[in-house]
């Protein structure tokens, strides 16, 4: 089995208030993980972000923190969770984001998004830091079938990155370990439930679906602590329910 922790990078989903479905998902998403099994995402905005975080420190953060270097590993809190930084300055993390649209980056910079400074918490945490930032740099995506050098935005740089600096939030540090100690559980029961499936063939599964049974997607189950039982068809999950 493979051993997965908790990241900094999705701390905000197990943070979330609400029914705790949201929770609920990236503690199942670790636990397909630890069985081997893991989604790749590949959207456009998420290529173009890690394509452009390296070229954003060099263009940003490195004339302005001279000691900064570029991390990107991860530093473990605990036996069940950690963070990775994108950049350390003299040992205080630095995380840089580069979103796609000229309008994501004009609301994150005039309101950071919550989940990025609690991952930015979670990285002080991971460092044993008192301070922490959060850098947005805005650079064009390439286009579909470019060949030729990349035509920048005719912006100058200096309205192209915003850096936020967050002291140490004590409350909100607490709370992340507590949310990773209740569900550290969570994902343990959810990785036996994984490993007790009941395998099934395709065919199995469409004659059975045929004949007025129903299966779910076990991402869609409102509470996966409460089944006793899921069948697996090749690398997919799902949990049986009356039409």
């Amino acid at each position: 089995m493979i051993q997965t922790k908790f990241s900094a990078s999705r701390i905000s989903e197990l943070l979330a208030g609400g029914t705790g479905k949201t929770a609920q998902s990236y503690i199942l998403d670790l636990a397909m993980q630890s069985i081997g099994l893991k989604d790749e995402l590949n959207t456009p905005a998420l290529k173009h972000g890690i394509q452009n975080q390296l070229a954003g420190f060099e263009a940003v953060v490195k004339p302005l923190f001279p000691n900064a270097e570029w991390h990107d590993e991860f530093i473990l809190i605990n036996e069940f969770c950690g963070a990775s930084p994108d950049i350390l300055d003299s040992g205080n993390p630095m995380d840089i984001k580069c979103p796609f649209y000229i309008d994501s980056y004009l609301d994150q910079i005039n309101k950071p998004p919550t989940k990025y400074y609690q991952q930015v918490q979670m990285q002080m945490l991971a460092c044993k830091a008192d301070v922490g930032h959060l850098i947005f740099y805005l650079t064009k995506p390439e286009e579909w079938g470019q060949e030729t050098e990349v035509i920048e935005y005719p912006f100058p740089l200096e309205l192209r990155f915003k850096i936020f600096e967050f002291k140490k939030d004590e409350e909100i540090q607490e709370k992340i370990l507590e949310k990773v100690m209740e569900s550290e559980p969570k994902k343990i029961q959810m990785i036996e439930l994984l490993n007790s499936a009941l395998v099934i063939s395709e065919e199995q599964f469409f004659y059975e679906q045929m004949s007025g049974y129903a299966y779910r997607k076990l991402g869609e189950c409102n509470n996966v602590l409460n089944l006793d039982k899921v069948i697996r068809v090749n690398d997919k999950f799902y949990y049986g329910k009356t039409k």
